[in-house]
This record gives structure tokens, C-alpha cells and sequence, in this order.
């Protein structure tokens, strides 16, 4: 009795272990082959992406301008305010590229649908943002810091600067309080090829955009009243927090159009 009593045991563990490891080894291979699915998905959408934006980069001539990563960036959160029709210019992008020098020109008027780029220009960050490189970035109200993402333009007003262009920033915790900071697009004295070679530098703003005089009315006339602005900087933070930087969605946008 006791035989058999030992030999029931050891089959029923053995049964037990018969059982519960093919569906424990299944259920690992399971998740490593839904992981690697969605990454080799992601894979695929960037690719697609990157294409687009490659074509794009080089048919307008931005080599030497701005890196084709941040003209990608730009256009991959474009294509996500076209697809939640937050944009009532949506044939406009206008970039920034902060992470290029002050006394260079980093401020692009970029017309996607005709696919020309329509302005080049010196272009302003805050004075507490950095000196002739700017580094740093703000959301808070009184930091005279530059603050980067996703912006909608807004209307135009006549203040201190001149013709102004308000600003409405679209990201949560990163530029929303662009408007209530005043953070507009003027025109300003310091911002200008004489200044530059008088101090090194263009001056700096209390966080504004600020352009040279000269053209500073015909691109805020241009692009006044629902275009697209990005505003990039070296911060890598920015980019993994930025929900508009999602190449799924803008890649469904692309594919819905047709493109």
C-alpha cells in the first residue's frame, strides 16, 4: 500500500510539471513575440515616416539648415494637429531650431502642400535660455526662458514691439502658458546682422521669438491665425514627453490622405 501510495505521488508530480511547463514556456514565448511584434511595428511606421520626411527634407532644400531629425519631428506632430483639425492654416509649418547658434539663421517658413520654403531668419531666445547657445527651457511665468513644442498661432495685436503674433501652446506641463507669459512673435532692434557684429550675438527676449525688423511683419501676416509652430531645442526630456511627436498617428493621417 504504501508502494503505491510513493509511486501515485511521484507520477502526479510528474504529471503536474508535464503540464504546467509547456503552457508556462508558451506563455513567455507569447510575450517576447507580442513585444517583439510591436516593436518591429514601430520599427516599420518609423521607417515609413523617415521616408517621407526624407523626401520631403531634400525636395525643399533644408540640408545645412536644420537636422532631417528635427525637421522629422516637426512634421510627424504637424501631421497630428492636421489629424485632429487643430489647424486652420494647415498648409504652413514653421520651425525653430534652437539647437543651432543664435547669430545663425534657425527660424523656417515652410510651405508642406507646394513643398518650398517660403522664409529663412535670425531668430531670438531668452536671455535666462542662454547666451549665444541656447540650452536651457521653461513653461514657468517669469523665467524669461524660452519654452519649446507644439504651438498654434494665434491673432495679431499692436503692442510695446510693434505688430505682435500671440502664441498658443498646445502641450500640457511644457508651453501651456505661453499665452498667459505673453510669449509672442515680434519684431526687435537687437535681432539683426549690425547687432551681431557690434556684441557676437543677436540680444536675447523674456522668452519670445523675437525676428529682425525687416521681415519680422510679412512672416507674422503669413502665418498669423491657426498655423502650425515647433519650437526644437536640445532636450532630449521634451522629446520622449511630447504626446504630438507620435509617428503611429501621423503615419494613420498620411495613409487616410491618401499620401
Amino acid at each position: 500500500m504504501l508502494y503505491f501510495l510513493r509511486t501515485l505521488a511521484v507520477w502526479s508530480a510528474i504529471f503536474s510539471i508535464t503540464l504546467w511547463y509547456p503552457i508556462h514556456i508558451n506563455a513567455s514565448l507569447s510575450r517576447k513575440s507580442l513585444s517583439y511584434y510591436r516593436h518591429g511595428s514601430q520599427k516599420i511606421v518609423n521607417a515609413k515616416l523617415r521616408k517621407v520626411a526624407s523626401s520631403l527634407y531634400h525636395h525643399i532644400g533644408l540640408e545645412g539648415l536644420t537636422s532631417l531629425e528635427t525637421f522629422e519631428n516637426s512634421l510627424i506632430g504637424y501631421l497630428n494637429l492636421k489629424r485632429k483639425g487643430l489647424l486652420k492654416k494647415d498648409d504652413l509649418l514653421v520651425l525653430i531650431d534652437y539647437s543651432k547658434p543664435s547669430d545663425t539663421e534657425r527660424f523656417f517658413v515652410i510651405d508642406v502642400n507646394k513643398k518650398k520654403l517660403l522664409y529663412k531668419s535670425l531668430v531670438a531666445h531668452g536671455k535666462n535660455s542662454g547666451d549665444k547657445y541656447a540650452w536651457g527651457f521653461s513653461n514657468r511665468p517669469g523665467s524669461h526662458k524660452s519654452c519649446l513644442g507644439f504651438f498654434i498661432t494665434g491673432q495679431t495685436y499692436e503692442g510695446k514691439h510693434g505688430l505682435s503674433l500671440s502664441l498658443l501652446g498646445v502641450e500640457p506641463g511644457i508651453n501651456d502658458n505661453a499665452y498667459k507669459r505673453r510669449i509672442v512673435i515680434h519684431g526687435a532692434d537687437y535681432v539683426s546682422q549690425e547687432f551681431i557684429e557690434k556684441y557676437g550675438r543677436p540680444g536675447r527676449s523674456f522668452g519670445c521669438p523675437a525676428l529682425p525688423r525687416n521681415v519680422a511683419n510679412s512672416i507674422i501676416e503669413l502665418i498669423k491665425d491657426g498655423s502650425c509652430l515647433f519650437i526644437s531645442g536640445p532636450d532630449k526630456y521634451y522629446i520622449k514627453k511630447s504626446r504630438f511627436i507620435n509617428a503611429k498617428g501621423a503615419l494613420q493621417y498620411l495613409e487616410k490622405a491618401g499620401i
